[in-house]
C-alpha cells in the first residue's frame, strides 16, 4: 500500500512544483512582453506627439511627454509642399504595380516549382535564394544602363521592373511553402472530377493559397514602399520622385531642415499607410507565416 501511494504523492508534487512555477512565470513573461511593446511603440508615440507640439514645445530645452498645446501647422506645412501629393500618388502606383505583377509572376513560379518535376528544378529552388543575399546597392548600376537603354530611365514602369528583381524571388519561395503544404490528392480529384490543370488550379490552389497571397503580398508592399535607393537612383523629376525620396529631400531642405515638426508630420504621413495596412491583414499575416512555416 505505501508502495503504490509513493509514487502519486511523488507525481502530484512535481505537479504542485510545476503549477506554482507556471503562477509566477505567466506574469513574469507578461511584464517583459508589455516592456517590449512599450518600447517598441515608444517611437511611434514621440513622432505622434512632436507632429502636434507647438512651436514653443518643440524648442523647450526640457522634453515634454504631453503637449502643453495642440497645433495643426506641422500638417499644414507638409500639406503645402507641391510635390507631397504627387509622390505619394507615385509611390502607391508603383507600389501596387510591383505588388500586382509579383505576386502574379511569382505564384505561377512557385506553382510549377512545387507541382512540377523538370530539369534544373533544384537550381531554379536554390537561385531563388540567392538572389534575395545579393546586396540591392551591386545592382543599381545596372539597372540604371538598362533601363537608360531602353528608354525607361525616369519612368514608374521602370521603377516596377527594378522592383520585381527582389519580389518575385521573395514571392515563389515565400509561396511554394503554402503550395507543397497543399495535398497533390486534391488536384488528382479534381483531374478525376473532369477539370482541366487550370480549373485544378483555379479551384483548388489558388482559394487554399489566398493567406500566403496576402502574407506575401503585405510584406512585398512594404519592401516597395520602404525602398529609396532604386527611387532615387532611377526617377530624377521631381514629379516621378515617390515618398521616400521626397522625405528624404523635404527633411534636409534648407527650408525644413530644422522644422522637427514638419518632418515629423512627413514621416507619419508617408509611414500611415504602411502602419494601417499592417493593422488590417495583422491577424492574416501571422496565419499565413504559422500555415507557410508547417512544411517546406
Amino acid at each position: 500500500m505505501a508502495t503504490d501511494t509513493a509514487p502519486t504523492v511523488l507525481r502530484r508534487s512535481r505537479e504542485d512544483d510545476a503549477v506554482g512555477r507556471k503562477r509566477w512565470a505567466t506574469p513574469l513573461w507578461n511584464t517583459v512582453a508589455l516592456l517590449f511593446a512599450l518600447v517598441m511603440f515608444f517611437p511611434i508615440y514621440w513622432m505622434v506627439l512632436t507632429t502636434v507640439k507647438t512651436g514653443k514645445d518643440l524648442l523647450s530645452v526640457d522634453p515634454t511627454f504631453w503637449p502643453t498645446g495642440i497645433s495643426t501647422a506641422s500638417f499644414q506645412t507638409v500639406f503645402d509642399d507641391p510635390n507631397f501629393l504627387t509622390d505619394m500618388r507615385n509611390v502607391a502606383v508603383i507600389t501596387v504595380g510591383a505588388v500586382i505583377l509579383g505576386l502574379a509572376v511569382g505564384f505561377l513560379g512557385a506553382v510549377s516549382v512545387a507541382r512540377f518535376r523538370f530539369t534544373g528544378r533544384n537550381f531554379f529552388i536554390a537561385s531563388m535564394l540567392v538572389v534575395q543575399m545579393v546586396p540591392l546597392i551591386s545592382l543599381v548600376i545596372p539597372m540604371f544602363f538598362i533601363l537608360k537603354n531602353i528608354g525607361l530611365y525616369d519612368q514608374a514602369f521602370g521603377v516596377i521592373l527594378a522592383y520585381l528583381v527582389f519580389t518575385i524571388p521573395y514571392v515563389v519561395w515565400t509561396l511554394r511553402s503554402f503550395i507543397v503544404n497543399i495535398p497533390k490528392e486534391l488536384d488528382e480529384a479534381a483531374l478525376v472530377d473532369g477539370c482541366t490543370r487550370w480549373g485544378a488550379f483555379m479551384r483548388i490552389i489558388l482559394p487554399l493559397t489566398v493567406p500566403g497571397l496576402i502574407t506575401t503580398g503585405v510584406f512585398c508592399w512594404i519592401q516597395a514602399w520602404n525602398e529609396f535607393v532604386i527611387a532615387n537612383i532611377l526617377l530624377s523629376s521631381n514629379n516621378q520622385q515617390t515618398a521616400m525620396v521626397w522625405l528624404t529631400g523635404f527633411s534636409s531642405s534648407p527650408t525644413h531642415g530644422a522644422d522637427y515638426g514638419s518632418q515629423m508630420a512627413g514621416a507619419l504621413m508617408v509611414s500611415l499607410p504602411v502602419i494601417v495596412l499592417f493593422v488590417i491583414f495583422q491577424r492574416r499575416v501571422t496565419s499565413g507565416l504559422t500555415a507557410g512555416a508547417v512544411k517546406g
